[in-house]
This record gives C-alpha cells, structure tokens and sequence, in this order.
C-alpha cells in the first residue's frame, strides 16, 4: 500500500490496532486511515456484512486488515474478541473504542430497560474493552494509545431526549481521565475524541427523532461551517494513535467545527 506523505510522527507503520464499530461511519473512516498510514488493522462490529466491507475497501486500497463480530456491551464476547484479535496479528499497539448507539427518548419516558441497553454499549463496552486492551498493553510491556470516541453531547446539552445518551458519553470522559492516569507509568496512553455533528449514515437515521433546543445548523452556529465528515474524526484520532502525541495523555479534544465556542 502507498502510504501518503506524511511525517514520520504520524505513521501507524508496524503497528496492530483494533477499532470497534468500524463496520460503517466514522468507525470506517478511522479504520481505513489508519490502514492508509501503515497499520493492520482489526475491524470489529456487530454488522458482519458492514465489518466484511471496511475489510474489502481496506484490501482493495493495498492494505491489511480482518474483521471479527463482537458484542461490546457482553463481557464474555469481549474477552473473546480480544483473544481472537490476537491471534490474528499478535499484539496490539492501538485500540480505539467507538462502538455506540443514540437512540433517544424524552427523559421521563426512559426506562430502566432503555437505560441499561444505551449504557451497556456505549459505557460498559469501552470499560469492557479498555480492560481488556489494557491487560494486553501490560502483558506486552510496550506501551501503547487507546482513543475514546465520546461527544461534544457530554459537555454541553443540546439535543432534546438526550439525557440517556450524554450520561453514558460523560461517563467515558471520566473513563479517559482515570485510566489515563493509571496505566501512564506503564506508556499506555490513554484520550478521547468528542464529535460534534458528523454525517454518517446513522446520524442521517437518527436526525428524524431530533428536536433541537435552538437551530443548531444556522449560520454561525458552526463558526467553520456546516457538519463534519468522518475523515474530521479520523485524523484527530490518528494524532493521538501515533507518536506525533506520545507526550499527551488523559486528553478530550471536541472535533466540532467550533460548535462549543459559538
């Protein structure tokens, strides 16, 4: 595969990584540019068509990749997955945890069901699977860069019927910020990425159960303009993944277009 110009710092070159919910939208997007720069990558999702494609694009563009269907909210899935991710490639030097799901409901119509369901991916799952690639990075003893995907949701509420969702997101914040400063002595660093509206085509699906508090699309809303692309997303997880951050750790950085500070 040709790998595109780019500094050394920025390269993924010998390098495993595993990125869940890479069967479609910004997960793809981060799968394939990881590729692109260098590494063989491990596409987990629950959509195995969907996890079969980002492969299939990956290889068809010269790269190395395999894909492997996981449950990230089952803690035996997960172990499993882990253990299956290393015996493709035999280690793991980058782990991304975006797996996620947003359906929204107005808050006194959650129920414990809806709640447990939201949270059981979106936060348990990357606890689940910061366990586990942290027990690998340690058993390796090289190190290593896990990104969170979280979302601009948990820091500022924007979106009507969306409690259920910003929680379980604040809660993989605080995820970040204390393994960060647990595993930091052993090189294993820890960040997170905080979307802000991205066109993916679960967004689009999603975009019929929104009610906005405010039209967050006006002009200046955006102070750079309109949504973000997957690739937006890509390229700042691909600055914490490589060696250009290797002094940064514990760190969630909003990729909104400026949103928050309009």
């Amino acid at each position: 595969m040709d790998t595109p110009c780019v500094t050394p710092q920025f390269t993924l070159a010998g390098k495993t990584a595993l990125v869940t919910g890479a069967g479609s939208g910004i997960g793809r997007g981060i799968a394939e540019l990881f590729a692109n720069v260098g590494a063989r990558v491990i596409v987990v999702d629950l959509d195995e068509a969907g996890a079969a494609a980002t492969v299939e694009n990956i290889e068809n563009a010269g790269g190395e990749a395999a894909a492997l269907v996981a449950d990230v909210s089952q803690e035996a899935a997960v172990v499993e997955l882990f253990e299956r991710a290393a015996g493709l490639f035999g280690k793991l030097d980058v782990l991304v945890n975006n797996a996620a799901i947003f359906p929204k409901k107005p808050f006194l119509e959650v129920d414990a069901a809806f709640w447990d369901r939201l949270h059981g991916v979106n936060l348990r799952g990357t606890f689940l699977c910061l366990r586990e690639g942290i027990s690998r990075m340690l058993a390796q003893g090289t190190g290593g860069s896990i990104v969170n995907i979280s979302s601009v949701s948990s820091m500022q509420a924007v979106v009507y019927h969306n409690a259920t969702y910003n929680a379980s997101k604040a809660g993989v914040n605080s995820l970040t910020k204390t393994t960060a400063l647990e595993f930091a002595a052993n090189g294993i660093r820890v960040n997170a990425v905080l979307p802000g509206g991205v066109a993916t085509p679960g967004a689009k699906a999603a975009s019929g159960e929104i009610q906005l508090k405010g039209p967050i699309l006006t002009p200046g809303r955006i102070p750079l303009g309109g949504m973000g692309e997957p690739e937006d997303i890509a390229a700042a997880v691909l600055f914490f993944a490589s060696p250009a951050s290797r002094h940064i750790t514990g760190q969630l950085l909003a990729v909104d277009g400026g949103f928050q500070i309009s």
